[in-house]
């Protein structure tokens, strides 16, 4: 019987041959190709990441330095305008002193032309024959004490102060007592600020 081989192995045909296993130089020369070549693309490509990766790590190490180098140009120059960082806070400081001072005497130029208004408008409602003998504040409440000849004079009086009623509100006028010739009245209203 004849073997035939058709996987074309060495070892087969050499034993074929007579040669049997110890018959290995006798290996085709396409075989000791195929057996010694290196994985030469994957270590390219592990040289050509390891090349990448160096470049990255010296570009990134590059930047590092120009901003450390930066950085301390910055403090250098921080340093140098620190003065100027203590003048304009002062000038901050002083800024919002002022504003609170011209608050301050705002309110009292208010509080100051309220009384005068108020005094004012209070000469022009008050009628002939009416005197007062005690004006009394208590906030925005006021109370007026004053003498008169006649009845109608107080309520021509108490008429006038209602009918301002941007500076007068809330007129109360509880009466008259004569005592001698005179009536002695009570009048009693809130003050508003006409601004």
């Amino acid at each position: 019987m004849i073997k035939i081989n058709l996987l074309k192995d060495p070892f087969v045909q050499s034993s074929a041959r007579g040669g049997g296993r110890n018959d290995y130089g006798n290996v085709s020369p396409e075989t000791k190709q195929s057996n010694s070549t290196l994985p030469t693309p994957g270590l390219l490509c592990c040289l050509l990441f390891c090349g990448i990766g160096g470049l990255y790590y010296l570009w990134l190490s590059g930047n590092v330095k120009a901003e450390e180098k930066r950085n301390a140009a910055l403090a250098a120059e921080k340093k140098t305008l620190e003065p100027y960082f203590k003048l304009e806070r002062q000038y901050r400081e002083q800024k919002e002193d002022l504003k609170r001072k011209e608050e301050v005497l705002t309110r009292l130029k208010k509080q100051q032309q309220l009384p005068v208004y108020f005094l004012q408008e209070l000469g022009n409602s008050l009628p002939e024959n009416v005197w007062f003998v005690k004006i009394s504040t208590k906030g925005q409440k006021v109370e007026i004490r004053g003498e008169s000849v006649t009845e109608d004079a107080i309520y021509h009086f108490r008429n006038n102060l209602v009918a301002k009623t941007q500076v007068f509100k809330n007129v109360n006028f509880a009466g008259a007592n004569r005592k001698d010739k005179k009536l002695e009245f009570t009048l009693t209203f809130d003050m508003t600020d006409p601004a």
